[in-house]
């Protein structure tokens, strides 16, 4: 019991293109105020080069679900593109925003966003070094990543990882390095965020038919981070 409840459902955003995966789907305020949006390819691997499509990409819209006058592209929600399944959203101290990637084979990704910029997939994947893409930061094999959502907080990139089930860490100051941590101990992480009282708190994912799940799965894990 209590007073809390939730209101009625409003369309902010339709035709975005939908399969049984590679559907993104990470939801994200910016510092800006505006709200972003990651999409998949939806298994159609020409969509994410397609600027007319909203799938494969990450989008910018207004609260109330209008076009922002500042996107990259004119009357388009697109923000960047190239993208085949984008998963976490987060923003720096200074505003700059992160997201990680599922790759399809080769290499998963974290990338630094900037406003029209193009991530090359299906082109490219990974670190490629091709004029016209723009390369992800740092990239992982996909059996030992799978990184899903994330946050940023005391100087430092918290990404939870998928098959790589563990919680990995980017410094800020040097977002080509990492190390694991908690490594194979609570099995497939999906979601990570800053709790209210400044911990982190990332999400088992266990039972969702990938994974191998415990007695008490699926958990919502807190861990101490304050002078990390």
């Amino acid at each position: 019991p209590g007073s809390l409840a939730l209101g009625g459902v409003t369309t902010l955003l339709d035709g975005i293109p939908a399969g049984t995966n590679h559907n993104g789907g990470r939801l994200g305020f910016g510092p800006d105020k505006m709200l972003y949006a990651t999409t998949g390819d939806s298994g159609d691997r020409s969509l994410a080069q397609d600027r007319e499509s909203l799938g494969g990409k990450i989008l910018r819209m207004e609260p109330d679900g209008g076009i922002p006058a500042s996107n990259p592209f004119d009357d388009s929600y697109v923000y960047s593109y190239g993208h085949r399944n984008p998963q976490g959203l987060a923003w720096d101290a200074v505003g700059t925003l992160y997201a990680t990637e599922f790759g399809q084979s080769t290499w998963d990704e974290l990338n630094v966003i900037t406003a029209g910029a193009n991530y090359g997939w299906p082109a490219v994947e990974g670190i490629a070094d091709e004029e016209g893409f723009t390369d992800p930061v740092q990239q992982w094999e996909p059996a030992e990543a799978s990184p899903s959502g994330m946050a940023i907080t005391a100087g430092a990139i918290f990404i939870a990882n998928l098959r790589g089930a563990a919680l990995r860490v980017v410094p800020v100051a040097e977002d080509g390095t990492s190390n694991e941590h908690y490594v194979g101990q609570f099995g497939r992480l999906r979601q990570a965020v800053l709790a209210p009282d400044g911990d982190l708190w990332f999400l088992t994912n266990n039972t969702d038919g990938r994974g191998s799940p415990g007695p008490e799965d699926d958990q919502i894990i807190s861990v101490g981070i304050r002078g990390s």
